[in-house]
């Protein structure tokens, strides 16, 4: 970081091609290494995860959500989150979740997760599909 801070907009990042939606790595161009910041997109039916329903071993996440709906599943439950929601997860089988979009219309998300170099390994119990026909919203 010059001077102490940095600047950086969307627009000047590229989304990565190898993750669900269209997702920003904001940590490296912020010089961040202490967490994992992203921004992501998710349009109609997609999901935030590469790994559907997973767990971090040692790793929690927060998400924040800037803008439209999604919803967060659990092992045991579904949560709708709207504009300015926010959902922890901790590390561990307790912390089970994926994030997907069922509605209309996208939904922007911030997610932070730390430590940084806790996001692997990741452990997939089910793809997203499985674990929503298992655990039918209420």
């Amino acid at each position: 970081m010059e001077d102490g801070w940095q600047h950086v907009t969307l627009e000047e990042l590229e989304a990565n091609p190898d993750k669900p939606g269209n997702r920003w790595e904001a940590s490296p161009a912020l010089g961040i290494d202490a967490f994992n910041v992203n921004v992501a997109v998710l349009e109609a039916g997609e999901r935030l995860s590469q790994n559907h329903f997973h767990y971090h071993e040692n790793q929690k996440e927060l998400f924040y959500v800037v803008s439209g709906s999604c919803r967060a599943r659990t092992v045991d439950e579904t949560v709708t989150l709207e504009a300015d929601g926010l959902v922890a997860f901790d590390e561990g089988k307790g912390g089970a979740h994926v994030l997907y979009n069922p509605f209309e219309e996208p939904c922007k998300l911030l997610a932070v997760g730390w430590p940084q170099d806790g996001r692997y390994p990741v452990h997939q119990l089910e793809t997203t599909d499985d674990a929503v026909d298992n655990f039918p919203d209420e």
